[in-house]
């Protein structure tokens, strides 16, 4: 898998965790398909703390600036965050969207 910087991964995840709370109800799945990402990327505990703390429209516009391998790579696991649970709520496909414009 591609190497991503500290912030990239902490801007993945906080992405994820947006999307997975969009609809309101956190399923199981979604919670698994997160953890798994995590470990793919393999973050600490630490590293993660963090995250909470990130300001979202901030988050968007450093998304914007990573380069076109890691935004593809980025958008196939927010999609499938968006899936995984059997259903693809619009406002969970509404910040995919917004990740493109």
């Amino acid at each position: 898998m591609t190497e991503f910087k500290l912030e990239e991964k902490q801007i993945i995840i906080a992405i994820l965790i947006a999307i997975m709370e969009a609809d309101g109800v956190i399923d199981p799945h979604e919670t698994d398909y997160l953890d798994s990402v995590i470990s793919l990327l393999n973050m600490s505990e630490v590293e993660l703390d963090s995250i909470d703390e990130l300001d979202f429209n901030l988050i968007v516009s450093d998304f914007k600036r990573l380069d076109v391998h890691k935004k593809e790579i980025a958008k196939s696991l927010f999609i499938e965050m968006a899936k995984c649970d059997g259903y693809a709520d619009p406002r969970e496909l509404e910040i995919i969207d917004k990740l493109s414009s």
